[in-house]
């Protein structure tokens, strides 16, 4: 009897394993990639990328401004949501003060998380998330 726990538990665990690596590596892939008109973004051009979740649900993660979009090391993974950044000399901001730079939404555009970044001196952003944010995708050269 004890074999046969055993050997279910090591079946339920592998199964639960590859199911989490799944999930982990497929999250970030990019079924759609939009560019986002001056006129759709308040001004400036953005990216609108919808990626799904385990159970096929769609994400749709806007990113307002496009430079905080940085090459990753992770695997599975070609893009990422920048931690820090800092401001062209020429663009200035307010020290102290926080903007949000991308957001991830639902089917319905109910917002699930931000990536906001706070301005510190000499336009040095410092980013945080707020909520549940996808921050890791998987762009096809296709798509781009």
């Amino acid at each position: 009897m004890s074999a046969r726990i055993a050997l279910a538990s090591i079946a339920v665990g592998t199964s639960g394993i590859s199911t989490a690596l799944v999930g982990w590596c497929g999250q970030p892939y990019v079924t759609t990639l939009r560019h986002l008109t001056p006129e759709e973004n308040g001004g400036a051009e953005g990216i609108e990328m919808t990626t799904q979740n385990l159970l096929l649900t769609p994400r749709i993660t806007r990113v307002y401004d496009p430079t905080f979009l940085i090459e990753t090391k992770r695997g599975f993974a070609k893009w990422e949501l920048a931690d820090k950044l800092v401001l062209p000399s020429d663009k200035t901001v307010e020290p102290g003060t926080e903007e949000t730079v991308a957001e991830t939404m639902d089917k319905d555009e109910k917002v699930l998380g931000r990536w906001v970044v706070k301005w510190g001196e000499g336009g040095e952003g410092t980013c945080h998330e707020v909520g549940k944010m996808i921050r890791f995708y998987n762009v096809h050269e296709e798509l781009i």
